[in-house]
């Protein structure tokens, strides 16, 4: 049997189509061995002892593993067609694709404090973070928080809830304090509210940076009324990158989507580090595609690294 060669192996459980963009790049432009992989694919096949990964009738060493949106809840959530995967098979492809990264000499996108942790975590490495409660009661945890304004917002409701059709409840909202609203009763994150004169998105690709400034009316724009969101490439501030590169370094992320706000005095406000952040919607708004390229070329680096 011939030697499986050494490939990037790429898996998006939620079905965007990031990874591919990046795979069609890496393979074409770049020359790297690469295949992506699903949930539900088959056949696929692990050899635990030699960590060889076989795809239909293509053997694999893979050297560089990066996935995407793994946990089970999101396989579940995303599988089609809808109600196809049970929470005991998402489980089981959950622990697969963390042993194809265990036979991997490099995996991404790293470690990161899941949740509100990050702000805890940022907050005492120094970064500025907005007060933040967890609660079931919005009203008390915006006496508690003791602030003019507050943001309500449930993190990754999407991929919990793949049907926009679902999602208006669940949009992040900023409301006056004593005009707060119901959680649905459930848990939400309630944080103070930051005047703020920019936001920024800002991508993280194993030490390389790439920024946009984003403008919008409201935080649920995105989902409500794209078109009225605007997106530009620009330079990432000075202030910026150093939060951001401190974060990924403390963290151990080789990738992720970092959401900041600056300030009018030019102070940075950490929101949230996204591991599995998404590219292609403000790509596309910015009609810049360079994220997609620069993935693309940390892949075919961290490939030869590996090699």
């Amino acid at each position: 049997m011939a030697m499986a060669e050494p490939a990037v192996v790429l898996f998006d459980g939620a079905g965007g189509a990031e990874l591919t963009g990046v795979r069609d790049m890496v393979t074409g432009a770049f020359s790297t061995p690469a295949i992506t992989v699903g949930a539900g694919d088959g056949p696929l096949s692990l050899d635990v002892d030699s960590g060889t990964l076989t795809d239909g009738d293509r053997r694999v060493r893979p050297a560089v593993v990066w996935t995407r949106h793994r946990a089970p809840g999101t396989l579940v959530a995303h599988a089609r067609p809808a109600g196809s995967m049970s929470a005991l098979a998402a489980s089981a492809w959950a622990d697969f694709l963390g042993e194809v990264c265990a036979a991997a000499t490099t995996t991404l996108p790293g470690t990161a404090p899941a949740g509100t942790a990050q702000v805890r975590s940022a907050g005492r490495l120094g970064v500025r973070v907005p007060r933040t409660v967890l609660s079931t009661d919005v009203a008390a945890a915006a006496r508690q928080l003791g602030t003019d304004r507050v943001m309500v917002k449930i993190p990754d409701f999407r991929l919990a809830e793949p049907d926009p059709r679902s999602w208006a409840p669940h949009l992040p909202v900023v409301l006056d304090a004593p005009a707060v609203q119901d959680s649905g009763g459930h848990p939400v994150v309630v944080q103070e509210y930051v005047a703020h004169v920019r936001e920024l998105r800002v991508y993280y690709l194993n030490g390389t940076l790439c920024a946009f400034d984003v403008g919008k009316r409201n935080p649920a724009a995105t989902w409500t009324d794209p078109a009225s969101v605007s997106v530009a490439r620009t330079d990432c501030p000075g202030a910026a990158a150093v939060v951001v590169r401190a974060l990924a370094a403390a963290w151990g992320l080789r990738y992720a989507a970092f959401d900041l706000l600056v300030t009018g005095t030019g102070e940075v406000v950490f929101l949230e580090a996204n591991p599995d952040g998404d590219w292609l919607w403000y790509e596309r708004r910015a009609r810049w595609h360079g994220v997609t390229f620069l993935a693309a070329v940390m892949l075919r680096e961290l490939f030869d690294a590996a090699r």
